[in-house]
């Protein structure tokens, strides 16, 4: 029995598809099927039935692929120790994070304590859809961005909320806005030009959300993939950004930005995505840590 046989079988129990898992391991679909099929013969029973809907494990197979999953996480925290004893380098760590979630988590996250002195952690800023896509494509061990509708979420991933963040607007201190009780009335924000993140997915469709919840139909004048670059945007046009909380710098963006939270208050949940399949149980052990470290205080 080989590692590549269990892999393939714990993929096609998680996407209940042969089809998606044959498109998530980019391995043809009959590859899979002979592989898994190989497996069936070894163990001695089927692990699948097919049904209308796909493939559902059978009462042997949820037994066995459970244990699997086990095994291969264990076959995987020693291919980590057989790459520290052969001198190596130390362990990798990947994070995505989304740039305006950024100033908030990473922090906390190179707090003294949290992380493992002897590993290695690469971390990338990017749009919701890349790290997604990096997660998928097995790039990224955590993700960590706006939360995104269930339906949104690609198969395959497993997802941790977190703390909620509220939105802000941020403008040049010359262009006139609609406050009331200090806030940005998003009501009759119909008439100015906004600059945006992603439309679709993350923080930028809940901005859409939010205007369509009022009927309104603003006029956008740029779509910008970071938050750095949103700030620049803004302090060149008559534009207006609606951002996370977390994004902003007090100190160095207010000196030449208007910086109001909205009015009705609106805000956003952060959340951490994970790969479903196993991870070795070292890299599991430090997402939890981070999950610990990266909640809000109880106080």
């Amino acid at each position: 029995m080989e590692i590549r046989q269990i892999r393939y079988a714990l993929t096609v129990a998680r996407e209940r598809s042969f089809t998606r898992a044959s498109q998530r391991l980019n391995i043809s679909q009959s590859a899979i099927s002979e592989q898994v099929k190989s497996l069936e013969a070894q163990i001695g029973f089927e692990l699948f039935r097919r049904t209308g809907r796909g493939v559902e494990t059978t009462e042997l197979g949820r037994t066995f692929l459970g244990e699997a999953e086990r095994v291969a996480s264990d076959v995987l925290g020693l291919e980590d120790m057989a790459r520290r004893l052969k001198g190596l380098g130390r362990d990798s760590f990947r994070l995505g994070i989304g740039s305006g979630l950024a100033p908030l988590f990473l922090p906390r996250m190179f707090a003294a304590g949290v992380l493992p002195a002897d590993l290695h952690v690469e971390v990338t800023t990017a749009p919701t859809r890349v790290i997604f896509d990096q997660l998928q494509a097995e790039r990224l061990d955590l993700g960590i961005m706006i939360e995104v509708p269930p339906d949104r979420v690609p198969s395959g991933l497993a997802v941790t909320r977190m703390e909620e963040i509220e939105m802000v607007a941020l403008a040049t201190k010359a262009l006139k806005l609609p406050v009331v009780k200090n806030r940005f009335d998003l009501a009759r924000a119909g008439s100015l030009t906004f600059i945006m993140s992603e439309m679709s997915v993350g923080y930028g469709e809940a901005v859409a959300d939010m205007f369509a919840s009022l009927a309104l139909r603003p006029r956008f004048l740029a779509a910008v993939d970071n938050v750095d670059t949103m700030k620049s945007v803004v302090r060149a046009t008559q534009g207006v950004a609606i951002v996370p909380a977390s994004a902003v710098d007090l100190a160095r963006d207010g000196v030449d930005l208007q910086i109001l939270p909205l009015f009705p208050a609106r805000h956003v949940r952060a959340a951490g995505y994970t790969h479903r399949q196993a991870l070795s149980r070292r890299k599991q052990a430090v997402i939890e840590r981070l999950y610990a470290a990266l909640s809000p205080d109880p106080a």
